[in-house]
């Protein structure tokens, strides 16, 4: 067998041996099968791979505002989310890794949207003859 087909060959058997959430130990050699090992607590390994390691998973510290959505599997990351009252300003891989604080609208202001986990509130300004003390949804008429 020629180097290029055993190389191919090789890494064919490894790749079909690896599972997820294992990293690979010791590669093949023409005696001995692959070995893998189970990724470890805090580790996970989300696709076949011929890596010697398994990926850290992440722990929601981008900063304040940040929560568990989903927790770290040995197949999978942690994905975070923002907590409430809060919004995410930066997303990887479908995890939120930095999140702001809903900005508080003014006195004058009114609520024209409430913000979600991924937009800012959105404040508007109260016309002539009508007040809000920021927290309101629409502008309140003066009374005499």
């Amino acid at each position: 067998m020629s180097q290029s087909v055993m190389f191919y060959f090789l890494v064919l058997v490894t790749f079909s041996h690896i599972l997820y959430s294992s990293y690979v130990r010791e590669n093949c050699t023409k005696f001995d099968s692959t070995i893998c090992v189970t990724c470890g607590e805090g580790t996970y390994m989300n696709q076949r791979s011929a890596q010697t390691w398994c990926h850290k998973c992440n722990i929601c510290e981008g900063g304040p505002g940040l929560r568990v959505k989903r927790s770290c599997t040995k197949k999978s990351d942690t994905v975070c989310e923002p907590q409430e009252g809060f919004y995410c300003t930066d997303v990887k891989d479908d995890s939120c890794v930095r999140a702001q604080k809903h900005r508080d609208c003014e006195k004058g202001q009114y609520i024209k949207l409430k913000g979600t986990s991924s937009a800012d509130t959105e404040c508007s300004p109260c016309t002539d003859g009508t007040f809000s003390d920021g927290t309101f949804t629409q502008c309140q008429p003066h009374t005499q």
